[in-house]
């Protein structure tokens, strides 16, 4: 039932999708704006806040659950019917992200994480693996070696991996995402010279004190304006 029921809604979608792009009346982002809930497949459709509504997609859960999008992008692939009606069916890894109760969640580094602060430029945090290859000159991995040798003994490079969470910034302009830094917000900041300037004038250890300051003043002179849908 709900298969039908998806079908007849996305044979209206074309005409109603493109009319709503064309006539949205767009604001001015603030932390009470919220994004209409679905599936990113591209980064522009989180500029059109446009996403793949849940009647479109094609699952068994309740798109009605608060959880429905999270337990979503844990499968392998999504099935939906884009604006033409017609069926497709993308791996999850993929997609942009989702959107759901209205807050944005990017994929970054094989994750999806919520994105907190919006803006001209974004910020958000991402968990990484961090692979570490170090000599250790006392290691003999005989096993390795294929068999055991007291009287030989050789160095070897040894490998630990480790997770730590870092913290990114996103473009809004060109969607484009860097890490959150001192060099990241210097490179961002040359598009308006008086804070620039302002910024350079610090010592660096200033500067990295500052970084969210910044961020937020360069975010409240170039608002981002976004479709109500």
């Amino acid at each position: 039932m709900r298969l039908i029921t998806a079908i007849l809604i996305c044979l209206l979608i074309p005409i109603s999708s493109h009319a709503q792009q064309d006539s949205a009346q767009r604001v001015k982002y603030t932390p009470e704006f919220r994004f209409v809930p679905g599936l990113y497949l591209t980064f522009e459709q989180v500029k059109e806040n446009s996403p793949v509504p849940a009647i479109r997609i094609i699952s068994n859960d309740d798109p009605f659950d608060f959880n429905f999008y999270k337990n979503l992008v844990k499968n392998k692939t999504i099935s939906f019917f884009d604006e033409f009606g017609s069926s497709r069916e993308i791996a999850t890894t993929g997609i942009w992200g989702y959107c759901q109760d209205g807050k944005i969640f990017i994929q970054y580094n094989g994750q999806f994480n919520r994105m907190p602060i919006i803006g001209h430029v974004c910020h958000f945090i991402s968990d990484v693996t961090v692979i570490d290859t170090h000599y250790d000159p006392y290691y003999n991995d005989y096993y390795n070696y294929g068999y055991y040798n007291p009287y030989y003994s050789r160095p070897y490079n040894r490998t630990s991996r480790s997770t730590e969470t870092r913290q990114y910034l996103l473009d809004f302009e060109s969607g484009k995402i860097m890490s959150f830094n001192r060099e990241s917000v210097k490179a961002i900041l040359i598009r308006d010279p008086a804070l620039y300037d302002e910024f350079m004038a610090l010592k660096k250890k200033k500067q990295n004190e500052l970084l969210f300051f910044f961020l937020r003043r360069l975010n409240e002179k170039y608002p981002v304006l976004l479709p109500v849908r």
